[in-house]
């Protein structure tokens, strides 16, 4: 069985969450990461859900396949995929 990964926009914070089968990578923002050092930045890990556990969000989420190629790639290493290549 060949999996697929689905892409979706949260409408509220603009993160891109993403879904393999029946389970969601939610984007988490990493605190402890964000110091004056680095101005702040933001930095997000994921975490894994069972998509009827997270059920409320996802109806937030706009599921589309216009994502940046090195943002699939961020979530393709996350579900143990191949990156995908930049096209010329």
């Amino acid at each position: 069985m060949s999996k697929t990964i689905q892409y979706g926009v949260d409408s509220e914070t603009g993160l891109i969450w993403s879904r393999v089968g029946s389970e969601v990578a939610v984007p988490i923002l990493d605190f402890e990461k964000m110091t004056p050092e680095n101005n702040f930045r933001t930095n997000y890990n994921f975490e894994k859900y069972d998509v009827l556990s997270v059920a409320k969000e996802v109806s937030n989420l706009k599921w589309t396949r216009k994502i940046p190629i090195e943002i699939k790639n961020i979530h393709r290493k996350f579900w143990g995929f191949a990156p995908l290549k930049e096209k010329v």
